[in-house]
């Protein structure tokens, strides 16, 4: 009896070790993979972690787009379980209202897992979570975009979607150089909610601009007040650098960056760059520049302007006054589309169309934004007299306001062409990993621009841009008044679209303006409703930058 339970005691002490060596064995060697996975997932939990976006800054070092730091709460429901005895009943309510969550519930169903994500607190709880998060609960750091001037220079900065990443405006459009890196790394939760990390992740670079959001602010609140008073449809502003920095740039109605998704994206879209209408007369700059800049006309010629009206291959074109003989300059300064398309077919489309390419319409200009427009010009090789003696006078021709920009950015800088750019340089860490360099060709002649810039003087002086004088300063410019085509075909006798754009001081440039507004009522001629627009942004400008008057009293 005593060797039998001997045997069976010794088989069941051999039975157990070769058991206990055949678990080792699969834990160990045959599912040893799965095995650490499950522990690992135990103990140290694999946790996003998120690098800060860069920052945006204005030419001035004004914040314009920044990373706020924003905590998720969590709960190691295995610390919880095994070691806090404490009535945290006070706490749990607080998630159960602000989470829609059954948090006492949420721990008993996880027992042995190491990490659960609740939610992220909203900035007033901070304090109060922290001083009673309790044992086996902590927080993590994380980062939210937040936009300091919101609507004023939403479209030029654009916005970042729940991924981090730049979904519009200059956030899209560098986004590989302001993202902060992401990582996905284990981590050792202490009993008291905080991290022990191996390696921290790598912050964004930040990004300066050429905007000046003084400048910006106000161009934001007078084109708003334009589009109240004129009742317009839309109301497009910028104002450029002739090296092409971009000062200030924006059109209404526009969005609240920090609630984008609050706004159609037709507040959202960056109309300056991408919507494309017929510019009218302001496009008049290629035909007077063309005209002279090829030999075609000196300057000296007189024009007969038909006394406003002119039958053209089965057309008639109009002018509003009804002028009759005019020198080269006053067709400009008085805006005769008549004697604009008579000086356009003289030079035939050979010579126009160099020069409306060599201004670059038809193609982008390369401002670094994403979504810009190419524009439409007509067919070349198919074009028509007529197609050519309107496109003199801005019809029949699409264009975007920062292309317009663009060709009087050639005049004020003494004939290149030169790519517009918002972006400055960019840092990180007080080392410039990227500066704009200015590329440019020169595509008019200096006694072109010096007779280019005396008629858009005259234009302010004594034609349709009066409304753009200020006391002590000299300003060129050109007015622009375009029908709207109708989805009829034709054009609109309602809809108009009202121009101008100003070279300040035209003397000495420092600054192109453009300001056009969309379908404005009543009055909507563009020496009416966007002259005086112009004219309120120079005196800004001239104070601003303490620009010298030049003594030319205009008024």
């Amino acid at each position: 009896m005593k060797k039998t339970r001997f045997n069976f005691l010794f088989f069941l002490i051999i039975a157990g070790f070769f058991l206990v060596a055949f678990k080792a064995f699969l834990v160990q060697i045959a599912d040893n993979k799965n095995y650490r996975l499950a522990y690992a997932k135990c103990v140290e939990p694999l946790i996003d972690i998120q690098g800060k976006r860069g920052y945006i800054y204005d030419c001035n070092n004004k914040t314009l787009a920044l990373d706020i730091p924003t905590y998720q709460l969590f709960v190691d429901p295995k610390f919880y379980t095994e070691y806090n005895k404490t009535d945290d009943k006070n706490f749990f309510n607080y998630i159960n209202s602000n989470f829609q969550l059954n948090i006492k519930n949420i721990i008993e169903q996880n027992k042995n897992t190491r990490y659960f994500n609740i939610g992220t607190i909203k900035p007033k709880d901070f304090e109060w979570v922290r001083a009673n998060l309790p044992k086996g609960f902590g927080l993590i750091k994380n980062y939210s975009r937040f936009y300091p001037y919101a609507n004023n220079v939403s479209q030029v900065v654009g916005f970042c979607g729940n991924s981090k990443h730049g979904l519009e405006g200059l956030e899209k459009e560098y986004d590989i150089f302001l993202s902060g890196q992401n990582i996905k790394q284990k981590v050792k939760i202490t009993p008291y909610g905080n991290f022990e990390f191996l390696k921290k992740p790598l912050d964004g670079a930040n990004l300066h601009l050429t905007i000046n959001v003084d400048i910006q602010n106000y161009l934001h609140f007078l084109l708003k007040e334009t589009l109240k008073e004129r009742q317009a449809k839309m109301v497009i502003g910028i104002i450029a650098k002739p090296d092409g920095a971009i000062v200030a740039l924006d059109s209404v109605p526009s969005y609240d960056n920090n609630k984008f998704y609050d706004y159609s994206y037709a507040n959202i879209r960056n109309n300056s760059i991408n919507y494309l209408f017929e510019p009218g007369s302001i496009f008049k700059i290629v035909t007077m520049s063309s005209a002279l800049d090829s030999n075609t006309f000196t300057g000296n010629e007189t024009l007969f302007c038909e006394n406003g009206k002119w039958k053209f291959s089965g057309h008639v074109i109009s002018d509003v006054e009804k002028n009759g003989d005019l020198p080269f300059d006053k067709v400009f300064a008085y805006s005769s589309n008549i004697c604009s398309a008579k000086i356009a077919l003289k030079e035939n489309k050979e010579i126009f169309y160099k020069y409306l390419w060599a201004f670059g319409f038809g193609k982008k200009t390369g401002i670094d934004l994403p979504g810009e427009a190419d524009g439409l010009v007509k067919d070349y090789v198919n074009l028509k007299p007529f197609d050519l003696a309107t496109m003199a006078f801005g019809q029949g021709i699409g264009v975007s306001a920062i292309q317009i920009v663009r060709a009087y950015i050639a005049i004020a800088n003494g004939g290149y062409l030169v790519n517009p750019y918002i972006v400055n340089y960019i840092e990180k860490d007080k080392k410039i990993l990227y500066k704009h360099k200015e590329t440019k060709k020169q595509i008019l002649l200096p006694q072109t621009i010096e007779k280019v810039k005396q008629i858009l003087k005259l234009v302010v002086e004594e034609g349709t841009g009066t409304n753009a004088k200020i006391q002590y300063y000299a300003i060129g410019g050109k007015t622009g008044t375009a029908q709207v085509a109708s989805h009829k075909g034709g054009y609109s006798l309602n809809d108009y679209t009202g121009s101008f754009v100003g070279i300040f001081p035209i003397d000495n440039p420092q600054f192109v303006i453009l300001v056009t507004v969309f379908d404005p009522k009543g009055v909507n001629y563009g020496g009416e409703v966007a002259a005086p627009v112009v004219a309120k942004l120079v005196s800004m400008l001239a104070a601003y930058y303490k620009i010298e008057g030049s003594g030319n009293v205009i008024r």
